[in-house]
Formats: structure tokens, C-alpha cells, sequence
């Protein structure tokens, strides 16, 4: 059999020796030798030999150092001839025998006989002592289900019980905390465990205290994640011997001591989980055998637990009938009594058709003898009685007519063979009215009331005559009566006049007035009519537009007074309305004629001062400009005097309209006079040189459309305009200096040449005209091919080059190298960028093709930006493979860097985009992470395979906090979506060891290489 030996010696040749005569191949015996006590202290706490051979000295102590390491590992000491005595010594101290190293090693040839023999002694005595712990734990056992049996019978409530069987437990298991306690459902059927028996784990006053509070009624365990709730949730034991480290441990309250082994153990009775023990800190830990040898024991606790839960349960059932036996009883008085005191007449009918109960007021109302009722008599008999009596008029005329065949029939004796009447009226002598209402039962019987309904008919009869006059004067009057609840909606509405329109009264009943459909009322009038009605004050002339079903506007004034009952509460409103449709017709068209065109429909000059007194005042409020476009036709004379007042007419009308559509809805178009025109556009940039830009691109577009041919009664004509442009923001300035000013530099651009526009302040005039130059520029050098690409360098961890960001750059023949900076934000502007793009991704497509020829370059990716306008064009995708296919460059190595607002405006349509370029190899960086909306929910559905970090954020990594945490958040967020990360704008080595530091592995920045020429990389 193999055996592994530790050979504990620091006499090298003695030791080679030892394991040389030990460690025979045939045997299969393995030998471990240390030299010292502190190696074989490492070397047990990872392996456990079967046999230990210590010398008696060693470098660092002496053998008898090693008896408290062993744990139970068997030992024989070697001491040398001549010290036999500390042999005998060895052995009262622990050692389980010896041996003595003569000079010529004999001893070798009988030691591993002596091993073994001491192997077969120690193994004996281990299953001798091992048999015996067994017999009695299984003793104890027994014992511990004995007085488990005792106690549960002898006590009232479980905790004196738990606490017994958690003693007996811990002593069992030797384990040094416990629970047990019953297990319960909650309201969502969720299980719980409420303790009952626990050991002292109190950390500090305030837990000891809790624990005391729940003593009595047992604390309650609910969390599911932790390692009692893994039992409760799965009904299986939990065995964990690291606890402190399991996941599940995260369940235990903070401060509570350090739970390093754990034992969960359910007990299951009938199929159900009924109670449940926690064991922890047992030494060594738990295992499955400590499962099995407990279950006797969990098994007549769950049995017992379930007896005892049977009982209690009958106990609860027992006095749950004694309680509602006592309110059946309670209830049986108050009905009596109710029915003694009600003013309706009762009685009730069993399926033989005799009358077994009734009440005092029924022999009231019916005027019979209670003599008559006492006996219980058949229906029949007291309508005979009552018939005999004459209480029905003769024929039964008293009686309602639809329930005169069923009365008589009753009076037959034959009621059964008709319908019953759910409810009838009849007459008595004395003239009074009563109504009898039947209610059938099951399985058979009914139970019918009697009631007085004399007054509430009198009270029927006058409601409806003055509702016939109310709804007569309704119906005659112009205007319409209407109600509304105390929640102002409607719930009357008499004389409607929509039903000349078609809008039913029913589409008003359980809305509020601003809940109708079709209504035209702003918020601000709607909040001020609702504070009136919320203060329950009277109000009057609230007038609202709707729409007919027809859709013909409606105008209505509305007045109303709130409603109290007799205590003074608050019930609804009430009132009178009025279509006032033909007035305001009237009103809009006064109106009309007053501020409006006749002939183009747009604001006169009257309507035009007062919008623009308003546009100067809103943009000194909002700090932002406006500017006042003055519009001449040019030529328009020639037009009126060759063709006639009639066509110069219909171009003007064509003029108002191709005015409006340039420009927005919220910009104002005024006609005033003869061919002159005016447009206010507000809302421009802050900054006069941004809002002479915003203006002139206005003024473009005006321009362009009104140099469209116009046709009038199939001719062509033409009509160019002269456009005169004022920027203002001060509210000092009138309004008709405004209009001077545009009206001066419309003349201006009439000097220099018509079909133009032309600033008042000269100075923004000569801006615009070097805009204008800088266009015509940009338009050259692309047709002249002077833009060209400079290359920024990308660079691993090591600085070794991985590729480059291709920047555009113009050599102009007379500026010189133009900056970015100057020509981009126009060319996006004026639509350039699409040209300049294309030319762009053409160049880099090419260089992609120059590196792919020289083995060094061949695997360097090239990154382009794209923008706003290229990526938004139809055919983007198109584009890019044409450049590709025609470079002949590796799509592989290219990469698109895009913006988040570029990718957030058609979410859908850019992930089609980038799939269909992705698919083909085309990578995605998303540029300037972080300083757009970063929406996560898009970033993880879009198809990128890099993040940049903004150089914003990377400049300051050092020394502003904020901008380290976002920077370590973007290269933490892009790790976990499998994306590279590049941060841009690194300088210095600081910011570079920084960044890779927290898991960055791309930089690109003045550190690594300015942006030039290819030859520079």
C-alpha cells in the first residue's frame, strides 16, 4: 500500500539514506524530508502525511518541538546509540515509537516493518475511538428525540420547546451559534422564518435590546437572499464551509459576528416545511454526514411541530364558532328590532306560499288583524280577506293595472301559475298609495315590501309639470340652461342649440368644459377660469371656440353661479349660454380690415409696428437680436405699366406667399404698400457677427425663391428683389428708425446692382461680404484640390504606433495654411461639407492603399471624421465603399469617428448605417465622449468598437477630480461593453501614466506627435 512519509532531518547524507531505503519503487512509498521544525510546520498545513519520522535535533529546535503541529499524524523519533533514554521520554510525551541510529545504518533494514506496525496500531485505535464518539452521539441522539417528544407535548407555545432541541443541537454538532424557529408564509405567499430559539449574538446595547423586544412573539427572518433564506426558498439543506466568504452571507445584519461555517437544516412534515435549524462555527466545518445523522431528530420535530400546529389550528376553529355564533345571535336581535322600527311594511314568503315573517308596520299599512298573521297564513287567504274586505275596488280597479290579473289570481288561489310583478302601485280606500315590490328567493319563497310612496308621488307629479314649463321655456329662448357637479362635470344641459350643428347633448354629459373635444382655449385662460370655479365664485361672459362636427367653428359666452345644498356644501355649478358665432365673425373681420392686407392677406403697417415694438422688447428681455428685412421688387413699375394693375396684382400675391414659406412661422411678413415688403425675424444669435450670419442665410433664402420664374395665366415672369437688412437688440431704439435703417440699406443694395442684399452697419456688411469670399474660396480650393491631410499619431501602451486621425488642412494660395477652425463651421453652413467630405474619405482611402504596400505601415488603421450632414445623406454608405472600391483600400483599417449628437438624431437609421459598414469591416469610434447626451440606453444597441475621451476631460486628469472620476467612468463603462478606448489631448507623461494606470491602452496627443504631413509619422 503507498505510503507518504515526512522525513524531518537536517543531516543531509543520513536523510538521503532514510528515504533511499523507504522510497522503493516496487512499494510505491513517497518520502518528503525538510531539514527543519519551520518547514515541517509549512509543509503540514498544505499536506497530511501518513507518518511522520522526526531526528531528534534538527537546525531549529528539537523533536519535541513538532508534537503540538502533528494533529493526530503518527510519529516515530530517530535518536542516536547512546540516547535511548530520551527515546523513552519521546514516547510518555506523544511519540507513538522509536528507533535507534546505529553507525552503520542497520536500522534501515527493519524500519519500514516498524512503520507500518505503528500505521496499523494508530489506525486501530482511530476507528476504536471513532466507533465510540459515534455510539454516543447516536445515544445522545436518542436522548435529545426523547425529551424533544416531552417537551412538545408539555408546552404551550414553542419557544421553550425550541430552546431545549437548540441545546441539545449545539451540543450534538458542537457548533458555536444556533437557530430554530418556525417557518410561515406571508401575505405574498413568500416563506419567512420566525426564531424562536437562538443563541446570544448581541454585538452592542442597542441589538441586545432588539433581540429582548422580539423575544416573546420570535424575530423575524425575511430575507430570501441570504443563507437562512436559501433554505427556506429551495426546502434543502445548506452546507457552506466558507461562509465568510459566500455570496449569500451578504444577508447578515451589519456588526453581527463573523459567520465562518454554517449549517441550514428544513424540516419537512406532510410534504411541508414547517420549521427550520441554523448551526454555525462548528470546527472543521459541516458535511453531509452531520445532515443524515441529524435527521431522526429534524424528522420527530417536524411530526411533533405539525401535532402541534393541528391543534392550534382546532383550538382557532373552535373558538371562531363560539364568536360567530354570539354575532349570529347579536345580529338576529338587531334585525328584529330594524324591522320593528323601518316605515316599509316586510314580509316573508316561504316556497308553500305562508307568510312567516312580517313586521309591525305591514298590519299598519295594510290595516289587518295581527290575529290574521298568527297563524302563519297561506298568501291567498289574507288577499281574500283583504278582497272580501272590499280594499281592492271592485273588478281590482285599485290596483295598478299591469298587476291586476296577479292579484287576482292570488285571491284564486292560483298565483303561482303567473308572472310576478317585480313592483306595482295600488290605492287604498282611504285614498293613500302604496308600493308593493317582490324579490324572489332561492331556492324558493320571496320577500315583498310595502311602502308609502303617497308623498313621493305628489312630489313626481309637480317635478314634472315644472320641468313641462321649464323645458317649454328652454326650448323657446335663444340661449341654453346647463349644469355641472360638484367635479364641474356636466350632468344637464336643456336647449342646446348645437342640434342645429349636429353635436349631440349626450357628447357634453361626464366632462369637464375643458375636457370637451375640438375646444380652442390657451392655458392661460383655462387656469384662470378653473381658480374661478375651484373659489366657487360667480362668473360671467367666459367665451370658448369649438368645432361643430361639420367643423364649422362655434363661439359660445358662458356665464354660471355655483350651487350649495341646505348645510352650505359646495354640489356643482349652473348657468346660461349663448352662441356668439355671427358677433365674433363680425369682430374678426373688422379686425381683418384693420390690420391685415387686403390683397395679400399679410399684416398692414399698423399690425407691423405693433409686432415689431415687440420683437425689440423680447429681444432685449432674452438678450438675443432680431433683424428687419425691408423687400423692393425690382422693376415692379415696368410690370405694372406693360402688363396691367391686374397681373402686377397676382405677382404680389405670389410674392407674399414664396415670403412666407422662406422664412418661419414665428417670423412676421408684413406688406406695406405697393411692392414693398417686410419681414421681423427674431430670435438670432447673441453675438452681432453669429446673427448678421443667421440674418443673411435668411435673406438668401428669400432671395433665392423670389428669383424663380412666376407664372401668371400661363406666362412666365420674372421679378428680382433688393433686400435692406437692420440688426437690432436696444429697446431705445423707435421702431420707424428701424424701419429707416432697412429701408437705407435696401437703396444701398439697389446702388450696387438690385437683386441683392445689403447691411445698414457697414462694418457687418463688410463681414458678411468676407463670409461671402471665404464661400467663394472654399468653392475653389475644392475645385483646385488645395485641401490636404495632416496626420495625428495613435500609439499603444509602449508607444509603438498603431495609426493615425487624418485632419483636413487648406493650403491657400494667398492665406496660406488655413485653420480648421475657419473654414469648417462656413462650410457646414453653406452645405460645402459634402464635397469637402467626400474629397476627405477620398484622400485617406488613398493613403490606406500607400501604407498597405510597405510592410511597417501595412497594419496602420486611419480614423476620418464625418459629419452631422455627410452621415444623414441617403447614399453615406454608398459613398464610403465607392472611395473604398476605388482607392482599392483595406476597409478593415479605416474608422469612422462619429459625434452622440450626430448618432442620437435617427437612432434607428444610424445603427442601419454603421451595421451596413461594420459588416464590411469599417470600425466606429465615438468621438468626444462625454461631452454630448451619452444616452447608455443607445450606446449599448449602437455597433462601435471604440470610445475617445475628450481632451476637455484628459487636460485636467491631475488636477480637477471630476474630470479623473469621468475619465476612469468612460475607460470602466467601455471595458464592459468590449470597446477600445483612445483618450485624446495627452501632453504630458503624467497624464499618460495616469490613464494607463486605470486601464487605458491608446493615446493620441501632443506627447506622442503633432498633426503634419504623412512623411512625419
Amino acid at each position: 500500500m503507498p505510503i507518504s512519509v515526512l522525513l524531518i532531518e537536517s543531516d543531509h547524507p543520513h536523510a538521503q539514506a532514510v528515504a533511499g531505503a523507504l522510497a522503493d519503487p516496487w512499494s510505491g512509498w513517497r518520502v518528503d524530508v525538510v531539514d527543519s521544525i519551520a518547514q515541517a510546520r509549512d509543509h503540514l498545513l498544505r499536506h497530511r502525511p501518513d507518518i511522520v519520522l522526526a531526528a531528534q535535533r534538527t537546525l531549529d529546535g528539537s523533536a519535541f518541538d513538532l508534537l503540538q503541529l502533528l494533529d493526530g499524524v503518527p510519529a516515530i523519533i530517530i535518536v542516536r546509540m547512546g540516547a535511548e533514554t530520551h527515546a523513552a521520554q519521546a514516547m510518555r510525551h506523544g511519540f507513538d515509537d522509536f528507533t535507534v541510529q546505529d553507525p552503520a545504518l542497520d536500522y534501515l533494514l527493519t524500519l519500514p516493518a516498524q512503520i507500518e506496525a505503528v500505521l496499523e496500531r494508530t489506525s486501530s485505535a482511530r476507528a476504536r475511538r471513532a466507533a465510540e464518539a459515534m455510539l454516543a452521539r447516536q445515544h445522545r441522539l436518542l436522548q435529545a428525540i426523547s425529551r424533544a417528544q416531552g417537551m412538545f407535548i408539555a408546552s404551550s407555545g414553542p419557544r421553550a420547546a425550541f430552546e431545549a432541541l437548540l441545546g441539545e443541537l449545539m451540543t450534538l454538532t458542537q457548533s458555536a451559534f444556533g437557530l430554530v424557529g418556525q417557518v410561515q408564509l406571508a401575505d405574498d405567499g413568500h416563506p419567512y422564518l420566525r426564531v424562536h430559539a437562538m443563541t446570544d449574538i448581541s454585538w452592542d446595547e442597542a441589538s441586545r435590546q432588539r433581540y429582548a423586544q422580539h423575544a416573546e412573539d420570535g424575530m423575524v427572518f425575511d430575507n430570501l437572499h441570504s443563507l437562512v433564506g436559501a433554505a427556506l426558498v429551495t426546502g434543502e439543506p445548506v452546507l457552506s464551509n466558507d461562509a465568510n466568504h459566500d455570496a449569500r452571507s451578504a444577508g447578515t445584519p451589519s456588526g453581527h459576528p463573523t459567520l465562518r461555517t454554517y449549517l441550514g437544516l428544513p424540516i419537512h412534515a406532510a410534504g411541508e416545511l414547517v420549521a427550520m435549524v441554523g448551526l454555525a462555527n462548528r470546527s472543521g466545518g459541516y458535511t453531509n454526514a452531520d445532515v443524515q445523522f441529524l435527521q431522526p431528530l429534524l424528522n420527530t420535530i417536524g411530526q411533533l411541530e405539525t401535532a402541534r400546529r393541528a391543534e392550534l389550528a382546532r383550538s382557532h376553529v373552535e373558538a371562531e364558532l363560539a364568536r360567530t355564533s354570539a354575532l349570529l345571535a347579536e345580529k338576529t336581535r338587531a334585525l328584529e328590532g330594524t324591522l320593528d322600527n323601518i316605515s316599509q311594511g316586510i314580509t316573508n314568503v316561504d316556497a308553500e306560499g305562508r307568510i312567516r315573517v312580517y313586521n309591525q308596520r305591514y298590519l299598519e299599512l295594510l290595516d289587518l288583524p295581527e290575529s290574521l298573521l298568527a297563524t302563519q297564513p297561506l298568501v291567498e287567504e289574507v288577499v281574500r280577506f283583504q278582497t272580501e274586505r272590499g280594499d281592492f275596488g271592485p273588478e281590482f280597479q285599485l290596483i295598478e293595472p299591469m298587476a291586476r290579473n296577479y292579484v287576482a289570481s292570488e285571491y284564486a288561489a292560483h298565483g303561482g301559475r303567473m308572472n310576478m310583478p317585480q313592483s306595482y302601485v295600488r290605492r287604498t280606500r282611504q285614498g293613500r298609495y302604496i308600493e308593493v315590490r317582490t324579490r324572489a328567493l332561492e331556492p324558493g319563497g320571496r320577500v315583498r315590501t310595502f311602502t308609502d310612496v303617497t308623498d313621493y308621488l305628489s312630489t313626481l307629479e309637480a317635478l314634472r309639470q315644472s320641468e313641462a314649463r321649464w323645458r317649454s321655456l328652454t326650448d323657446l329662448s335663444s340661449d341654453w340652461y346647463w349644469e355641472q357637479d360638484d367635479q364641474f362635470r356636466f350632468v344637464r344641459l336643456d336647449g342646446n342649440p348645437y342640434h342645429t350643428e349636429g353635436v349631440p347633448d349626450e357628447m357634453h354629459y361626464g366632462l369637464t368644459r375643458w375636457e370637451l373635444p375640438d375646444t380652442f382655449v390657451n392655458e392661460g385662460q383655462w387656469r384662470e377660469h378653473r381658480e374661478q370655479l375651484e373659489a366657487h365664485q360667480v362668473f360671467h361672459d367666459f367665451e370658448m371656440q369649438r368645432l361643430s362636427q361639420d367643423g364649422k367653428p362655434v363661439w359660445v359666452s358662458i356665464s354660471g353661479e355655483p350651487i350649495f345644498d341646505e348645510e352650505g356644501r359646495f354640489t356643482g355649478y349652473r348657468g346660461v349660454a349663448r352662441d356668439i358665432t355671427e358677433r365674433k365673425l363680425a369682430e374678426a373681420e373688422i379686425q381683418r380690415l384693420a390690420f391685415y392686407d387686403e390683397l395679400t392677406g399679410l399684416p398692414n403697417r399698423r399690425l407691423l409696428m405693433d409686432r415689431l415694438e415687440r420683437a425689440v422688447a423680447a429681444t432685449q428681455r432674452d438678450g438675443r437680436h432680431g433683424a428687419l428685412l425691408f423687400l423692393d421688387l425690382d422693376n415692379f413699375k415696368g410690370i405694372n405699366d406693360t402688363m396691367g394693375h391686374e397681373w402686377g396684382d397676382r405677382l404680389l400675391v405670389q410674392v407674399a406667399a414664396r415670403i412666407g414659406a422662406s422664412v418661419r412661422a414665428t417670423d412676421t411678413v408684413a406688406r406695406l404698400g405697393g411692392d414693398e415688403f417686410v419681414v421681423v425675424v427674431q430670435g438670432l444669435h447673441g453675438h452681432e457677427v453669429e446673427a448678421a450670419a443667421e440674418a443673411e442665410a435668411v435673406a438668401q433664402k428669400v432671395l433665392l425663391a423670389l428669383n424663380q420664374p412666376y407664372v401668371v395665366d400661363g406666362c412666365d415672369m420674372h421679378s428680382t428683389p433688393s433686400i435692406g437688412i437692420a440688426l437690432f437688440q436696444d429697446a431705445q431704439q423707435p421702431v420707424q428708425e428701424l424701419l429707416k435703417r432697412a429701408d437705407l440699406a435696401m437703396y444701398q443694395a439697389k446702388a450696387q446692382g438690385r437683386n441683392t442684399l445689403c447691411f445698414f452697419d457697414p462694418a457687418m456688411q463688410a463681414a458678411a461680404s468676407a463670409r461671402s469670399a471665404l464661400e467663394g474660396d472654399i468653392r475653389q480650393g475644392l475645385a483646385r484640390n488645395e485641401f490636404l491631410l495632416h496626420y495625428q499619431p495613435v500609439v499603444d501602451a509602449s508607444g509603438h504606433l498603431l495609426g493615425a486621425e487624418a485632419l483636413v488642412r487648406w493650403q491657400h494660395p494667398q492665406r496660406g495654411m488655413v485653420s480648421p477652425a475657419d473654414f469648417i463651421p462656413l462650410a457646414e453652413q453653406t452645405g460645402l461639407i459634402l464635397p469637402l467630405g467626400r474629397q476627405v474619405l477620398a484622400l485617406a482611402c488613398r493613403q490606406l492603399a500607400q501604407w498597405a504596400t510597405a510592410p511597417a505601415k501595412a497594419a496602420w488603421t486611419l480614423a476620418v471624421n464625418v459629419s452631422a450632414q455627410e452621415f444623414r445623406q441617403p447614399d453615406f454608405v454608398e459613398q464610403v465603399l465607392a472611395a473604398l472600391r476605388d482607392a482599392a483600400a483595406n476597409p478593415r483599417l479605416l474608422k469612422l469617428e462619429l459625434t452622440e449628437s450626430l448618432l442620437l438624431h435617427d437612432v434607428e437609421d444610424s445603427i442601419l448605417k454603421m451595421q451596413a459598414l461594420r459588416t464590411l469591416g469599417v470600425g466606429f469610434s465615438l468621438d468626444d465622449f462625454g461631452t454630448g447626451y451619452s444616452s447608455l440606453s443607445y450606446l449599448k444597441r449602437l455597433p462601435l468598437d471604440q470610445l475617445k475621451i475628450d481632451q476637455s476631460f484628459v487636460r485636467d486628469v491631475l488636477t480637477d477630480p471630476n474630470d479623473a472620476t469621468i475619465a476612469c467612468t468612460i475607460i470602466t463603462l467601455a471595458r464592459s461593453l468590449g470597446l477600445d478606448v483612445v483618450a485624446e489631448g495627452v501632453e504630458t507623461e503624467g497624464q499618460r501614466s495616469f490613464l494607463l494606470r486605470n486601464g487605458c491602452r491608446q493615446f493620441q496627443g501632443y506627447l506622442f506627435g503633432r498633426p503634419g504631413p504623412e512623411e512625419l509619422l
